[in-house]
């Protein structure tokens, strides 16, 4: 496994990381034993939230390192706030967000008690709440890391204005945002840069687009955008098999070989399917293949020119 400086702090953090999205009551001990092999490949960087199975992932992911026996300063916890998903609280009865201070400080009281662990390593507000300034988010997440809760703060799915915005209180060092080589928007919008500009680093969910990127899966023909997808990985296979590797192998890879330290996080209650991604730490591309991929996966040439094909409407 590599390992990457997470932001500007002197935490060391394995180049791909666990989701533990996918750690579901129904699939539980399948989910733990997923994260046990995951710590035995190298990996020590965990990514969760509150609204996972509406708080079991949490729950789930701290039995996986009681019973695993793996030792709390040897993993990178992180956990999100600030979705509110219906039948969470009675307060509430529709989708909203929040990232008020005392709504962040229970947020994070309720994490760490579900995780069973003293601190988080790096708190991030899920979404913008534009009910809150950023100024008192930032202030809540410094008292967080004044109480020893939490040691650092990142943001997930920010604007780059939002992320400006926040920045200007408080030390971010992450961001976390939808990124694949069929969601190019991070390089398009802004996104990346304004991570390097700020040296964040960027934390992919959803790497493989849920799981389209294995080129294992069927996709239907009534949907353009679906066989748009499709026409794209069918483009990436013999570059796979140029490489030796699988489609997700070499999906994963191009993400890790961009700058300022580009981690996928992978989601899986698989084992295997985590030490197949594990293995896409030692490719590299060819510069020339990693901008022909660019090229097949964006479907316009360099440079950008026009606005990105997944952006035109359909007419």
């Amino acid at each position: 496994m590599k390992y990457l400086q997470l932001g500007s702090t002197d935490l060391q953090v394995s180049a791909i990381a666990y989701g533990c999205m996918s750690l579901t009551p129904d699939k539980k001990e399948q989910g733990k034993a997923a994260v046990l092999r995951a710590f035995e490949l190298g990996i020590n960087f965990f990514d969760g939230a509150d609204i996972y199975s509406n708080g079991q992932s949490e729950v789930i992911f701290g039995e996986a390192l009681r019973e695993g026996n793996i030792p709390r300063e040897e993993v990178i916890i992180t956990s999100k706030c600030s979705i509110i998903l219906p039948g969470m609280n009675p307060d509430y009865t529709y989708k909203a967000y929040n990232l008020s201070p005392a709504y962040i400080k229970a947020s994070c009281e309720a994490s760490l008690k579900c995780l069973g662990v003293d601190y988080i390593d790096l708190y991030q507000p899920h979404r913008i709440d534009y009910l809150t300034h950023p100024e008192e988010t930032a202030r809540a997440l410094e008292d967080l890391k004044a109480e020893g809760k939490i040691r650092h703060a990142g943001v997930s799915n920010y604007t780059v204005d939002e992320i400006r915005a926040l920045a200007t209180y408080v030390q971010l060092e992450s961001l976390q945002t939808q990124f694949s080589l069929l969601h190019l928007e991070p390089l398009e919008t802004g996104l990346f840069s304004v991570c390097l500009e700020k040296k964040l680093n960027i934390l992919c969910w959803s790497p493989i687009h849920q799981g389209t990127l294995t080129g294992k899966k069927t996709l239907p023909h009534d949907d353009w955008r679906k066989q748009r997808e499709a026409g794209v990985v069918a483009q990436l296979q013999p570059f796979a098999k140029k490489y030796s590797v699988s489609v997700s192998q070499l999906s994963l890879a191009w993400l890790m070989q961009l700058p300022g330290g580009v981690i996928p996080l992978v989601g899986t209650a698989n084992a295997e399917h985590i030490a197949e991604a594990a293995g896409a730490v030692d490719i590299t591309l060819a510069r020339d293949e990693w901008y022909e991929l660019m090229v097949i996966a964006r479907g316009r040439s360099m440079p950008w020119g026009q606005p990105p094909y997944a952006y035109l409407k359909e007419r």
